[in-house]
């Protein structure tokens, strides 16, 4: 037996020798084609799925964005593979590289995918997808080194090396790791379900279908209307800073991903030198990136931070607002219009915020209680959403050791 070629991880009754052979000596190597977009018989009303780069997801294709007609493979050069066809993706960009799918249906693919079909006598189809998978940091650095465009032609397919056992032995792999993938896609997918049930509740609760009730049951008082600019004070905190002193400075991301740090600049490194300082669960909006979703509540760590006149800066008018309420509230599709009507310019990309127009806009408020009611609600599914999230990233870390343990 050759020691390298044996795995550190092996299912207890296993030893025999591992064998090493390059992919077109056990498989075909194949690719598809993309037919003609402009003749649209070739997609209107298609049912047989054709599988491109974006459709692979180092698991089973169980559906593709496009499908063809009957038509699209009597008259091009389409072609439809069998069930358990393992799909390598050559290009489509550095990060599509090596990713891989295996059909659960007979499908017609793109060229940009090269399809393997291995001899049964010799691997099983599950068991060559998860080696695959396992060497795709492999594809990629090969990739990067061997030309100018990021990609892999089917010749670097079919003399990719891959190490195999028994075919017992390597069902045994493939349908131990064929039950973490789906204890992945379940924790995905219940993952998934709890983020559109926060989605739908939030809309009830904005929209005053569900309402809370006080600590003895009673309920709170109707909402009331109000101006933004009763809400909310804009701040001016501003800075005199000093050539070697050292300031974080922050950014906001879009998406409503929250208030981040930039890193620490000494004073002279600031270009923009008309900056203000935020504090702890101030409320910051990017006047240039608000329609994308920029703003956040600052956190803890960055108190004491700096921005530019770029942003805008609100505390609450505390005997009315809940700051972390209102957080949340701007997320919903009432407020991303009013973000949108109070921004100028011609691009999506290059629109204006107006501060004073916004600040008009006039909202629907519960009691400062009830706001509270409300945030803790929502907190409590944020927790749990962040807590099947974290599951999900442990078990693809669990199996990614697996898959560095039980292939060399």
């Amino acid at each position: 037996m050759i020691d390298d070629l044996v795995p550190r991880l092996r299912f207890d009754g296993f030893d025999q020798s591992y064998k090493k052979k390059k992919i077109r000596s056990f498989c075909s190597v194949k690719s598809g084609s993309t037919p003609l977009r402009s003749n649209k018989e070739y997609f209107r009303n298609g049912y047989i799925p054709w599988v491109k780069t974006t459709d692979l997801n180092n698991s089973l294709i169980n559906d593709t964005e496009e499908k063809v007609t009957d038509l699209a493979l009597k008259e091009t050069s389409l072609k439809v593979q069998p069930v358990g066809s393992v799909l390598v993706a050559m290009y489509g960009g550095f990060k599509q590289i090596g990713r891989t799918g295996l059909l659960k249906e007979p499908s017609a693919t793109n060229q940009a995918l090269s399809v393997l079909n291995p001899r049964k006598d010799e691997v099983h189809s599950e068991y060559l997808q998860h080696y695959l998978n396992a060497q795709i940091s492999r594809w990629r650095r090969f990739a990067a080194s061997s030309r100018k465009d990021p990609n892999i032609t089917s010749f670097d397919v079919g003399s990719f090396p891959v190490l195999f056992c028994s075919l017992e032995e390597q069902q045994k792999v493939a349908d131990f790791l064929t039950s973490i993938d789906t204890k992945i896609s379940q924790l995905t997918e219940k993952h998934r379900l709890f983020k559109e049930y926060k989605k739908g509740v939030m809309q009830q609760i904005f929209n005053q279908q569900i309402r809370f009730k006080d600590e003895d049951g009673n309920a709170f008082p109707e909402w009331k209307e109000y101006a933004l600019k009763e809400i909310l004070l804009l701040q001016s905190d501003s800075l005199k800073m000093g050539d070697e002193e050292i300031y974080e400075l922050i950014t906001v991301k879009r998406g409503f991903g929250g208030v981040k740090s930039r890193g620490h600049f000494k004073g002279k490194d600031v270009l923009v030198k008309n900056q203000f300082t935020i504090h702890e669960n101030e409320f910051v909006i990017s006047k240039r990136q608000i329609v994308h979703g920029a703003c956040g509540l600052v956190p803890s760590e960055l108190d004491g931070a700096i921005v530019s006149n770029e942003y805008n800066v609100f505390r609450p008018v505390e005997e009315l607002l809940d700051i972390e309420y209102f957080n949340r509230f701007t997320a919903i599709p009432f407020m991303r219009r009013a973000f949108f009507t109070n921004s100028d310019g011609v691009h999506i990309e290059k629109l204006l915020f107006k501060t004073q127009g916004w600040l008009k806009t006039k909202v629907h408020l519960p009691c400062l209680e009830e706001q509270q009611k409300i945030t803790h609600f929502l907190q409590a599914i944020d927790v749990k959403i962040k807590a099947i999230a974290e599951q999900v990233e442990q078990t693809k870390q669990f199996k990614k050791g697996l898959l560095q343990q039980m292939f060399v």
